[in-house]
């Protein structure tokens, strides 16, 4: 705390677990990296997770699709932005792996970066 350093928890516990960690370690410096295709595909509801955990206590959030670019695949994005917006985070979305067979990996981050810009066009959630 004293460094001004934040652990993030990455993993694929439910909130309630992700509560108990946090609230057993104590400190405002650990929190959770909240991964939105991993808690998607491990069946948790997405939205009501990051309602219950709140902004201060996640310190980034990781954004894909796995075999999709953002926003073509099954997570609702629009509804994550609204989400954020209701919970006061306006930080960090950070792009992971979000690319598809027989496309570049630039293409693949140039057209997930259009596609987030385009729900956070002034780079605050709504």
């Amino acid at each position: 705390e004293e460094k001004q350093v934040i652990l993030g928890i990455e993993s694929t516990l439910n909130v309630d677990d992700h509560l108990r960690i946090l609230d057993g370690v104590g400190s405002p410096a650990v929190k959770v990296y909240y991964d939105v295709a991993n808690m998607h595909y491990a069946g948790y509801d997405i939205f009501a997770e990051m309602r219950r955990l709140g902004r201060d206590r996640i310190c980034q959030i990781h954004v894909k699709e796995y075999d999709h670019l953002l926003g073509q695949g099954p997570i609702d994005f629009p509804k994550i932005r609204d989400v954020l917006g209701e919970i006061g985070y306006y930080d960090w979305l950070i792009i992971e792996a979000a690319t598809v067979k027989g496309r570049s990996v630039v293409d693949c981050y140039r057209d997930n970066q259009k596609y987030l810009r385009s729900l956070f066009p002034t780079g605050k959630t709504a």
